[in-house]
């Protein structure tokens, strides 16, 4: 799990929508960095280590960062 500034809703008079900060899984982040070599711009602007003030749910898939441990072991 990381912890993700998106893009977010554009039309917002807030930065905080536009870009919001969000936790990701691994897979999320994977496939967006993935697609971004294709015709799709990337939805992730930025990734740091995760920090569990910001929830423990996958903004993306909804896969909580326990699912996510199971899935690696």
């Amino acid at each position: 799990m990381k912890i993700c500034q998106i893009a977010g809703d554009m039309s917002s008079d807030h930065a905080s929508d536009q870009y919001p900060t969000v936790p990701l899984c691994d897979a999320c982040v994977q496939d967006d960095a993935e697609a971004s070599g294709e015709d799709s711009d990337p939805a992730i602007i930025s990734t740091s280590e995760y920090d569990s003030s910001y929830g423990d749910t996958c903004e993306f898939c909804g896969k909580t960062v326990e699912e996510e441990a199971e899935e690696q072991d």
